[in-house]
């Protein structure tokens, strides 16, 4: 099965639209859907009015694959994620700097599991580089949550940029096989991560074709999610380029050049 290719619309002015989702909706789908992808994954600057957004989405024939939330955020998102009908709640930056942290965390993380599952949701982890890292006692976040809740409760977001700053993707996609069908595809520098360039798919440092092997060999893939840090200009070829990047990693051909 051909995994969906959707696109994160990123949120207060970062990712590949800058803030052109947020100033203008329509127009950014417009080119979501002229450019080649199946649908968006949106973060919660898109969803102050979700039946505007559900209705756009629907005319354009694109889905919502996902709905991406912050740790913080996660009190405040649950009716506008009953209103956007994505299947996948996405959790970033949850407490990750200790075991006992992470730990602390835990009892948090299994009531917003019990919570999605009764919203018709799949709550997934996403993971930066310090979910990825190993902890003290030598285990990753990303580990010690696999060991600690089921499948049936906790999924993954591998992002093969943030894995690969982490230090060691081959790991990061071992501690989530069987748990992670989604995937951001996202290029960038190792050592400078925040580097303020928005780069193509192809063009940064990250071993984008070898993580997708990895990422094929560990399981099935349901959704590639392309992703810049940040804006592109300018948008429209930058929006085509990386969508053909990822349908040649589909295709297992050979990688797309840079612009």
């Amino acid at each position: 099965m051909t995994p969906m290719l959707v696109v994160q619309t990123g949120i207060y002015g970062y990712g590949i639209f800058g803030s052109r989702a947020e100033e203008n909706l329509e127009a950014a789908l417009d080119l979501v859907r002229a450019t080649g992808y199946d649908g968006i994954e949106v973060m919660t600057s898109l969803t102050g009015d979700p039946g505007r957004l559900v209705a756009a989405c629907a005319d354009r024939g694109l889905v919502i694959a996902g709905f991406h939330v912050f740790w913080h955020e996660l009190d405040d998102c649950w009716e506008a994620a009953r209103r956007i009908g994505a299947p996948r709640l996405i959790l970033s930056g949850m407490p990750a700097d200790s075991e006992e942290n992470v730990r602390a965390a835990l009892p948090a993380l299994r009531s917003t599991a019990a919570k999605a599952r009764e919203h018709g949701l799949r709550l997934l982890v996403h993971n930066h580089a310090e979910e990825a890292r190993p902890l003290a006692s030598g285990r990753s976040t990303l580990e010690l949550l696999a060991d600690e809740l089921p499948a049936e409760d906790l999924g993954f977001v591998v992002d093969l940029h943030w894995a690969s700053v982490a230090g060691d993707l081959a790991r990061t996609i071992a501690a989530t096989a069987g748990r992670c069908d989604y995937y951001h595809v996202k290029d960038g520098l190792i050592a400078e991560p925040e580097n303020s360039r928005s780069f193509d798919l192809g063009a940064g440092e990250v071993d984008l074709a070898e993580g997708w092997r990895l990422a094929t060999a560990a399981g099935p893939i349901a959704v590639a999610v392309v992703e810049r840090g940040m804006p592109a200009e300018p948008l429209e070829p930058a929006l085509r380029h990386d969508a053909a990047f990822v349908r040649g990693l589909f295709d297992q051909r050979p990688r797309v050049a840079p612009r």
